[in-house]
């Protein structure tokens, strides 16, 4: 009972911070979601770099939307690993959430930015220096942003074309967005500090690989995980120092969110799914070790 206890205490005190983030990122995505859409579509070969700085804005269902204009190739395979890369999900919020992490937050953001845009423009260029570089172009005729992200919700499933109304998305939206990440980090809390108890520091932390330069393997898988409990899992194990920065990191890099789960469901071509899941994976465990190194 008082692991529970404890557990609502300090999840409790980040309520307020949790809201007003979702409340300004509710607002943002409103008013700027669609600019930044269309934007990133008309750089050409700068959209790894749009796809980069917009992806790291917690913005819902961003990946989702890269994922969709990438499967009618309105998108290179480069813009959209730069926004798989850049993409934090959940982890920004809850980190700022945290008197003592936000500190971090803008180095996080910074490193995971450059490794996307690094990455972006790196794949670009070798995809178009052997003549296989995806244009916005289909085989099949010009296609629209709203037919290619038509039929696919967001994290909280409202729609990507068609606007919800503004108390929707000013208000309700991001006060059950603060509720469901709040019963996330109080099950996550609450269980950690269990097992903590139960098995012990050194044991709990040898489970994450705490040490080894195989920590941020495993954390690149959690990452792969398609919902936003992975980021905040993560989030939460780096706050109580059960993970390195570099597997944050790693695991962050590797969380694309639901952006994956459209990518497979819809990309037709499995061999270009399972390449572009593969750099993602393999980016973020080199840059997850080469932190954790250098750190």
């Amino acid at each position: 009972m008082n692991i529970l206890i404890e557990a609502l205490i300090d999840t409790g005190k980040l309520i307020p911070l949790l809201a007003v983030i979702y409340f300004l990122v509710g607002f943002l995505e409103f008013y700027y979601g669609d600019r930044m859409n269309h934007y990133i579509m008309r750089l050409g070969v700068f959209g790894p770099v749009a796809g980069a700085i917009f992806g790291c804005i917690p913005q819902c269902g961003f990946s989702v939307v890269a994922s969709a204009l990438y499967v009618k190739r309105l998108i290179s395979t480069g813009t959209l690993l730069a926004v798989f890369l850049s993409t934090s999900d959940e982890a920004v919020p809850v980190l700022l959430s945290m008197p003592d992490k936000v500190g971090m937050v803008g180095l996080l953001i910074f490193i995971k930015v450059l490794i996307a845009v690094i990455t972006g423009i790196a794949v670009d260029y070798f995809i178009r220096l052997h003549n296989q570089a995806k244009t916005i172009k289909n085989d099949r005729g010009a296609v629209s942003y709203n037919d290619a992200v038509a039929g696919h919700p967001g994290c909280c499933s409202h729609g990507l074309v068609d606007k919800p109304s503004k108390v929707k998305v000013l208000i309700l939206h991001p006060l059950w967005h603060t509720v469901k990440i709040f019963a996330f980090l109080f099950i996550l809390t609450a269980a950690l500090n269990f097992f903590v108890e139960m098995i012990g520091r050194g044991r709990f932390e040898s489970m994450f690989l705490g040490g080894t330069v195989f920590q941020p393997v495993l954390a690149s898988f959690i990452g792969l995980i398609p919902n936003c409990f992975a980021s905040v899992l993560l989030a939460q194990l780096f706050a109580q120092g059960v993970i390195s920065f570099g597997s944050l990191v790693a695991g962050l890099c590797s969380g694309a969110g639901l952006g994956l789960l459209v990518l497979i469901k819809e990309n037709k071509n499995i061999k270009d799914t399972l390449f572009v899941i593969g750099l993602l994976l393999a980016i973020s465990i080199s840059a997850g070790i080469i932190i954790q190194f250098i750190k």
